[in-house]
């Protein structure tokens, strides 16, 4: 599908952007009500500065959703996550403009230019980005979602990027969802598991064809006497 198509069956419910974002803060993109079986999705994208070693950083935060329920997890009010920074993506090329369909969509439906995150040492920009879907909640009057920083240590936000959408997800979110710790992990541990299913299944049935010769050199053996 091209971008063209895909932004005819994709509309940017919400965009926002926050520069060098404070700590212990909540900050919201908020959206008008949607349909209860409207497809809904958001994308969270930060620039992180480490002010040391990533593996002496951290970036912690909480996603408060309005309106709007886990799609795999209904009941929960609330999400919150911690990554250590030497797990989170190192990145020179850290804008989110690199994105370049998701960036002219953003900016074509609604108006706003992205800003840049103002990092002084590109050998120190990591970045995150986690994308989720949503279910609609009935009878509400808004949707939202907004990202509550911290704890963070030794670590600055730089940029925090908070957009909803309805309908078909734009393809460049599944190079955003691949900077997410937790999706690179689950991707590892399926595909670690997958492996040794196949090993597991390749020395089984060795295993079989191993006993297939042996019993055909016994009857074979047996047959000669008689």
């Amino acid at each position: 599908m091209s971008a063209a198509a895909c932004a005819a069956d994709t509309k940017i419910l919400a965009f926002e952007q926050f520069i060098n974002p404070s700590e212990k803060q909540a900050y919201t993109a908020a959206a008008p009500a949607v349909a209860p079986n409207a497809q809904v999705w958001s994308a969270v994208y930060m620039v992180v500065q480490a002010n040391q070693a990533p593996d002496n950083t951290a970036l912690g935060f909480k996603v408060i959703p309005q309106g709007i329920l886990f799609k795999a997890a209904p009941a929960k009010k609330l999400d919150q996550y911690a990554f250590d920074g030497i797990n989170l993506a190192k990145k020179k090329q850290y804008s989110l403009t690199q994105f370049q369909d998701l960036a002219e969509m953003i900016q074509d439906q609604t108006g706003k230019k992205i800003e840049e995150a103002p990092v002084f040492n590109a050998d120190q920009a990591h970045v995150y980005a986690r994308v989720e879907d949503w279910v609609p909640e009935y009878n509400t009057q808004a949707a939202g979602l907004s990202i509550e920083l911290g704890p963070l240590q030794d670590m600055d936000v730089k940029g925090l990027y908070i957009m909803m959408g309805e309908g078909e997800k734009p393809k460049d979110l599944t190079a955003l969802a691949n900077l997410d710790p937790m999706f690179k992990s689950q991707y590892h541990a399926d595909t670690a598991e997958a492996k040794a299913e196949a090993r597991s299944s390749f020395r089984e049935a060795r295993w079989m064809i191993l006993l297939v010769v042996l019993a055909m050199g016994i009857y074979l053996g047996w047959y000669r006497r008689t």
